[in-house]
């Protein structure tokens, strides 16, 4: 579903992101783990194109984000078209972004109106199911400042999926929120998960890479360091910079 292929990304003269490679089947879950720099993130800004990179590509579904190839070479996109291939990528930021002065409700209709084209009452429809499944049906009419942390990151899911995108990009979803919310929102991506959903997830998380990933990848100075299911990685690492990393963390 998500290929990764040689990706570098550099802000001025700081490289951060080095030749990453990473492949991602439909349906799994991916769990990226590292200490703060190595990467993580602009790797997924990268993956839905929010981050240009300075070289490599990004493939969903098959398709280049971003780019379109001319010959040999990469041309990039007008910025409508991006937005297009952008729309199958749903992206659920660290400290939620929902938009202040509109509902619940609003929130997870505004993206189906205005970037799919559904009328108000598909897009209605949908995101009372949605909110449902996230476990806020009640809350469709309240404003985010009436939310919890965990409630308001749990809308953000929900108008993630609105968009009804191929892969879902979580940056490190609970890292915003008190420790007795991060449960709830937790247990929502495990729903997801069952349900099939072909995820990345950023997360400093370990027990939740244990029990949900399908791979593991570690990340540190801007490369994969190692990268292989659960129990390879967390618990027989193969890599010192995992090691340590693992050594400081759980």
């Amino acid at each position: 579903m998500v290929e990764v292929s040689g990706l570098h990304k550099s802000f001025g003269a700081l490289p951060v992101l080095r030749g990453v490679d990473l492949s991602v089947p439909a349906g799994s879950v991916t769990v990226v783990l590292g200490p703060s720099g190595s990467g993580k993130s602009t790797l997924l800004r990268c993956v839905n194109h929010l981050e240009k990179p300075t070289r490599g590509v990004v493939l969903v579904d098959g398709e280049l984000i971003g780019h379109r190839r001319v010959g040999a070479r990469l041309r990039e996109l007008p910025e409508r078209e991006v937005l297009r291939r952008r729309t199958r990528i749903g992206y659920v930021f660290q400290n939620f972004n929902l938009f202040p002065h509109l509902t619940v409700l609003e929130n997870v209709t505004e993206a189906p109106v205005g970037a799919l084209g559904h009328t108000k009452a598909r897009a209605r429809a949908s995101a009372l199911e949605l909110l449902a499944r996230v476990g806020l049906a009640d809350k469709a009419d309240a404003y985010p400042r009436q939310l919890s942390g965990g409630q308001q990151q749990r809308v953000a899911i929900a108008r993630a999926l609105a968009l009804e995108p191929k892969v879902l990009l979580f940056d490190e979803p609970t890292s915003a929120l008190d420790p007795e919310l991060v449960g709830e929102v937790l247990e929502v991506i495990k729903d997801l998960a069952r349900a099939g959903t072909t995820m990345i997830v950023v997360t400093h998380e370990i027990g939740f890479a244990r029990e949900v990933a399908d791979t593991v990848v570690f990340m540190d100075g801007g490369v994969v360091v190692e990268a292989g299911p659960p129990a390879e990685v967390l618990d027989r690492p193969r890599q010192e910079r995992t090691r340590a990393f693992l050594a400081r963390v759980l």
